[in-house]
């Protein structure tokens, strides 16, 4: 355990909002980074659940709760976090998501080996009971800045990244946006400097009900407001896709279809890349649920080509959750 007493060389932020349960892990995840000294500010949104009792519970110095008393959105949070780091580093972390406990020392290291300012790793997405459902190794650091405005290309929303508190716009997050205020911001960081990377699966990005990502309609607009900002053209049939992907791992198979035609409908030749291997993943769901609902046994899984980073992200997912049960 990091010594209390010495000077942090990370501030973690993390915004909350009535998700006391989830945030008990999260903050676990954080507080069990090994070889780091760090602080954690929580930003609390006005929660009614409980939340300040748990974090006083926790009886942990290294713990600093501020409280919006109504809700100002997670780019005020985030941003009220950064005012209030003493680190010269910071790391972002989402109420919801897990990180590996070696996450913030492997990043350190890259960043100091490559001398550069802000940094992403990998990342694997999980249930709600840790289970995990996708992932996949990054993209480089200099394809992800080439590409950042055309596509978010950063994994694990802003629970991968660590910046060097100097390199952060003075306005931090932009709070005109509620679903791209991440996206917005690493291409203003990407501007000024090329990222470092930790391909490895250091996050657990928790999907569920509650993710603003199902927010579709919203997301459309905001794709609309980054092209306008950056230039882009941001690449809609990649983002189409992703939104399919996420209504998939919802089971809303309908809503799915929906966007990988919407997809087919802005580029023809998608229509013989892409769009026939999406509806068969939106019929192979069906079949999935309607064999779930029959207490059928489940189609035979097809070959993975990324188990062994799904294997790699599991070995201390489950060491976590042995840990920290539900």
């Amino acid at each position: 355990m990091a010594d209390r007493s010495r000077q942090p060389e990370v501030t973690v932020v993390i915004p909350t909002r009535n998700r006391k349960q989830l945030l008990r892990l999260a903050l676990a995840s954080a507080l069990e980074q090994t070889g780091v000294e760090l602080e954690v500010v929580v930003v609390d949104e006005g929660s009614r659940d409980g939340t300040a009792e748990m974090i006083r519970s926790l009886g942990d110095g290294r713990v600093r709760l501020v409280r919006h008393e109504r809700p100002l959105g997670k780019s005020a949070a985030r941003n009220r976090g950064i005012h209030e780091a003493t680190a010269g580093w910071v790391a972002f972390l989402d109420d919801d998501d897990l990180w590996a406990p070696d996450k913030l020392l492997l990043q350190l290291q890259e960043l100091r080996e490559t001398g550069r300012r802000w940094s992403y790793t990998g990342a694997v997405n999980i249930t709600q009971t840790h289970r995990i459902l996708g992932g996949a190794p990054p993209r480089a650091p200099d394809e992800v800045a080439e590409s950042l405005p055309r596509v978010n290309s950063v994994p694990g929303g802003c629970s991968s990244v660590l910046v060097a508190r100097t390199a952060l716009p003075a306005d931090g997050f932009n709070p005109r946006y509620r679903l791209c205020e991440d996206w917005d911001l690493w291409i203003r960081l990407a501007k000024n400097g090329t990222p470092a990377a930790v391909l490895k699966p250091l996050v657990g990005y928790r999907v569920h009900g509650g993710n603003s990502s199902m927010d579709t309609d919203r997301y459309l607009v905001e794709i609309e407001m980054i092209d306008a900002a950056h230039g882009g053209p941001v690449d809609r049939i990649t983002f189409y896709r992703h939104l399919g992907r996420v209504c998939l791992r919802m089971n809303r198979s309908g809503m799915a279809l929906g966007h990988y035609v919407r997809a087919a409908a802005r580029e023809p030749s998608y229509l013989l890349r892409g769009f026939p291997s999406d509806v068969l993943t939106v019929a192979a769901s069906l079949e999935d649920r309607c064999r779930e609902k029959l207490h059928l046994p489940r189609r035979p899984p097809r070959r993975d080509p990324f188990v062994a980073w799904k294997d790699e992200a599991r070995a201390w997912i489950d060491n976590f959750v042995q840990r920290h049960p539900i």
